[in-house]
């Protein structure tokens, strides 16, 4: 039995949602303009005309994959209370995207290596995202530090979580993955001259 039209989501949002799924292989191959069209059950004007090109659509499947997680952590980490608790619970987020199945942080570095130099639209793509999760860790940061220093340890918070999804990537220790998270929690807490446990 099959779904009727009515049923599937637009052709947008298909088109999305295969792209996604071709970023979450990290292979470039799952994002030849003909796979996301047969996966998503389009033909290629569809996609010229959703997205300008094929840049277009791999922009905007990046952007979408990185605002849910930023939402995501928006939602997790709580900006009242002590450092302590907001650091627990960027850890316990952070952790949750990294294994996630779509591994939003890990397609996010691969695209930053792969498709930056090649794609303006997707280097643009990139830049907002890196510029909004920065300006999410340093409001984080910011009643438990002065603005300077946050927006700082915010770049480097940013960087070392990264650096933990690509390792993770290589070893899929979960344990390994939680202790460079707490050992960051650490720095950052010591740094703000906080003790944290």
């Amino acid at each position: 039995m099959t779904r009727d039209d009515g049923d599937r989501p637009p052709a947008e949002e298909r088109i999305l949602q295969a792209t996604i799924d071709g970023l979450t292989r990290l292979d470039p191959a799952a994002l030849t303009l003909q796979r996301i069209c047969r996966s998503a059950g389009v033909t290629a004007p569809t996609v010229y005309y959703h997205f300008g090109n094929k840049d277009g659509m791999i922009a905007a499947a990046i952007e979408r994959l990185a605002s849910d997680w930023v939402d995501m952590m928006d939602a997790a980490v709580s900006r009242e209370g002590d450092l302590g608790l907001t650091l627990a619970q960027a850890v316990a987020a952070w952790e949750a995207t990294i294994t996630a199945p779509n591994r939003p942080i890990a397609v996010f570095a691969w695209a930053t290596l792969l498709m930056a130099e090649s794609s303006e639209q997707s280097r643009d793509a990139l830049i907002r995202v890196r510029d909004r999760t920065l300006l999410l860790v340093t409001e984080s940061l910011t009643p438990h530090m002065n603005d300077e220093v946050a927006t700082r340890f915010a770049g480097l918070v940013i960087d070392a979580v990264v650096s933990s999804a690509l390792q993770y990537e290589l070893d899929r220790d979960r344990q390994g993955l939680r202790d460079r998270l707490e050992g960051l929690v650490g720095l950052v807490g010591a740094s703000a001259g906080v003790g944290l446990s």
